[in-house]
């Protein structure tokens, strides 16, 4: 497989979806995800696995269940550990999300009633 590299603003341009992760890359047993936020997204958590999510566009506000909310601007990441509720809540408009998780986690965790619910695409 070549090395290259993966434009995350390219990759981000090619999907209009909210709230539906795509997978950009692979690493080890991880997935690298690209997403859209608008609005705010279900609480949930992931109970196996901890989550990571980097902001590239947008402000991010994750509530988090028991502590103040931690607050995301471009460029900023921050780890939710497995088993934490949170519920992610857009600042702005549109929001630009990377995240790292574990290859087979779904997205909305242990809210398997969701709505929001997706199959992990590749882009």
């Amino acid at each position: 497989m070549p090395v290259e590299s993966i434009s995350l603003v390219a990759k981000h341009a090619q999907f209009d979806d909210i709230w539906a992760p795509k997978r950009v890359a692979k690493l080890d047993n991880y997935d690298v995800k690209l997403a859209k936020g608008n609005g705010s997204f279900d609480w949930h958590a992931h109970l196996d696995a901890d989550e990571l999510f980097l902001v590239t566009r947008g402000n991010l506000r994750i509530e988090i269940d028991g502590q103040d909310p931690v607050i995301l601007g471009p460029g900023e990441l921050c780890v939710i550990p497995k088993g934490v509720r949170h519920h992610p809540v857009c600042l702005t408009d549109e929001v630009h999300i990377m995240l790292l998780e574990q290859a087979g986690i779904v997205n909305t965790g242990d809210n398997t009633d969701s709505d929001l619910t997706q199959t992990i695409e590749d882009i």
